[in-house]
């Protein structure tokens, strides 16, 4: 003859969590709800990783983490190309002043470069 095993709901495990969390003993709420001590620390395991009624204790699951380093990744990559942007302005202001310099200070027009002089 086998027997059969209890499947307990979210809500139920977390309301026995809750009990225990809010100061009860763990043996205590045990035999009030006909659950074994060691079934109730498993679902505390699961509560302090966050796998039981989602990220109740802040724990951060494997998928938030993966999109925490995406988000750091993609962070990194904005930095960098705001370094480069900055660069490019520079580089450009440089050359537009070099192009003023090369311009004739009375008409504003560029003086000729020798090979333009023919």
């Amino acid at each position: 003859m086998s027997v059969q095993r209890r499947r307990f709901s979210e809500e139920f495990k977390l309301q026995v969590v809750q009990e225990v969390l809010a100061g009860a003993s763990q043996a205590s709420v045990a035999r009030r709800h006909s659950v074994s001590a060691n079934t109730i620390l498993q679902w505390m395991k699961s509560y302090k990783t966050g796998r039981l009624g989602g990220e109740a204790t802040g724990a951060v699951s494997p998928e938030v983490r993966a999109l925490q380093l995406q988000v750091a990744e993609l962070q990194r990559l904005v930095g960098r190309k705001e370094e480069q942007i900055e660069f490019l302005k520079k580089v450009s202001r440089l050359q537009e002043q070099q192009h003023a310099v090369t311009s004739s200070p009375i008409s504003g027009v560029p003086s000729r470069r020798k090979k333009d002089a023919r």
